[in-house]
């Protein structure tokens, strides 16, 4: 790792811990500028990284800088616990150990890196799905900690292996866990041994990642955490562990690809098909948009599965639009939480009248895959490489599961944007948090065009 990529991880935590030094009045002013430091460094760190990881870095620091300002200006609220995480000073140090584990997982260049990055989230983001206190959210919390590791431990248990497999093969030791090494050298003939490894790497980060059936975690915490870590879990921890399932498969090509293909399609379609039927259950926001994030989780699983150079494509484009679009839907809640007091969909009517319900609005256009939207795009690509791999049971599951969760989101829509709302007093939504909501959307939009750009950026 390079020198700049190391500043460029630690930046977040440091300028997390440097700011509890800030007079009390100036901390606002100080989390932004170190954020700001954290994401130019990201960017200029870019450089000496693969486009992939680049890609993700630079996703990662824009969505943890947004939510960084989001909740410097409207949240956390202050409970009322004598628990030490829950103060605000440790809340945003927390947030920047998060911010820098996952800069760490997508920037280390190896297996042993990427573990280490997202056993370091696990870590750091236990605390901060309850930080609101109460019996849910730290329920929630332990049920994080628990699946998660259970996950990150058959990770490294397929890590372990996947190194041994590597030094027969006459790699050395240190460069055993590297990808590129494994990639110079292969792995016969030791390909059982691999398989497994491999397999347990897949399942271990898809828990992680939120796929069925290693999904329980995810919609409690999704939706117990505070609207700025719900955005940062959905956003990019997810897309982390997503990350990490694209290098492990990057490692399978070298070998017999074809049970871990398999595998991942047959885990992204139940993850589809499960979630999206979920989906049409739901009677709380937040949690709604949780088994969304599992269902578009699944069709990025099952698009790597496919594996052909569109899909793989696809399966990138789509993590990106979905990362900046769901953060920007779990911010407008935020909002429409702070005026209300209540993320129940019965108590949500006439949104359409508040600045928070028109950017929740635009973000569930985003997510049900309308055109022009970035997710429109991603999700047709999904299908056309299903239909042009012959895939004919994937295609299904992701037509269903598509369909499915357009219902869910335009019901969520419908019901929460029309109407009047009660009168009541609400209080004023601070400008920073909107503006951090209007930027990401921004950034949802301007991701579109990314297929415009270029299809190469995995070569």
């Amino acid at each position: 790792m390079s020198t700049m990529t190391l500043l460029a991880v630690v930046a977040p935590l440091a300028g997390a811990a440097v700011s509890r030094l800030v007079n009390q009045s100036l901390r606002t002013v100080a989390r932004a500028l170190t954020g700001a430091i954290a994401v130019a460094l990201t960017c200029l760190a870019a450089a000496h990284l693969d486009r992939l990881s680049a890609v993700f870095a630079i996703l990662i620091s824009v969505v943890s800088f947004a939510a960084t300002i989001f909740s410097g200006s409207l949240f956390p609220e202050a409970p009322h616990d004598d628990a030490p995480w829950q103060r605000r000073s440790i809340y945003f140090v927390l947030l920047g150990a998060f911010w820098s584990s996952m800069l760490y997982a997508v920037c280390a260049g190896t297996f042993t890196g990427v573990w280490m990055g997202i056993s370091g989230t696990t870590l750091a983001t236990t605390f901060l799905v309850g930080y609101s206190g109460g019996k849910p959210a730290l329920e929630a919390a332990w049920k994080y900690l628990l699946l998660c590791s259970v996950g990150v431990a058959l990770a490294l248990i397929g890590m372990l292996l996947l190194g041994r497999a590597g030094m027969a093969a006459g790699i050395p030791p240190a460069d055993a866990l590297s990808w590129d090494a494994l990639a110079r050298r292969g792995f016969a003939p030791h390909g059982e041994l691999v398989r497994v490894s491999l397999l347990l790497m897949l399942v271990g980060f898809a828990t992680k990642a939120g796929l069925a059936p290693m999904h329980a975690w995810l919609p409690d915490a999704h939706s117990k955490a505070p609207a700025p870590i719900s955005a940062l879990l959905s956003g990019v921890l997810v897309s982390s562990a997503l990350y990490a399932l694209m290098r492990v498969r990057s490692v399978a090509t070298l070998g017999d690809a074809l049970l871990f293909d398999r595998t991942l399609i047959v885990i992204g379609a139940a993850s589809v098909l499960v979630a999206s039927t979920l989906m049409l259950a739901q009677r709380d926001v937040k949690r709604l948009l949780s088994y969304s994030t599992i269902e578009h989780s699944g069709l990025i699983a099952l698009a790597l599965g496919i594996g052909t150079p569109l899909a793989v494509f696809a399966a990138l484009f789509h993590t990106l639009s979905h990362a900046c679009t769901k953060s920007t839907a779990f911010f407008a809640i935020g909002i429409v939480h702070y005026k209300r007091g209540s993320t129940a969909i019965a108590s949500l009517r006439g949104l359409w009248n508040d600045r928070g319900g028109k950017l929740l609005l635009a973000a569930l256009v985003g997510l049900a895959g309308f055109p022009p939207f970035g997710m429109f795009l991603s999700e047709l690509l999904i299908v056309i490489a299903a239909a042009a791999a012959h895939q004919w049971v994937a295609l299904a599951c992701a037509l269903l599961g598509m369909t499915l969760g357009f219902a869910a989101l335009a019901r969520l829509a419908i019901d929460t944007e029309s109407g009047t709302s009660a009168s009541r007093h609400t209080p004023p939504v601070p400008k920073i948090a909107l503006a951090a909501t209007g930027i990401m959307a921004a950034v949802a939009v301007a991701i579109s065009v990314l297929p415009f750009l270029s299809v190469n950026i995995l070569q």
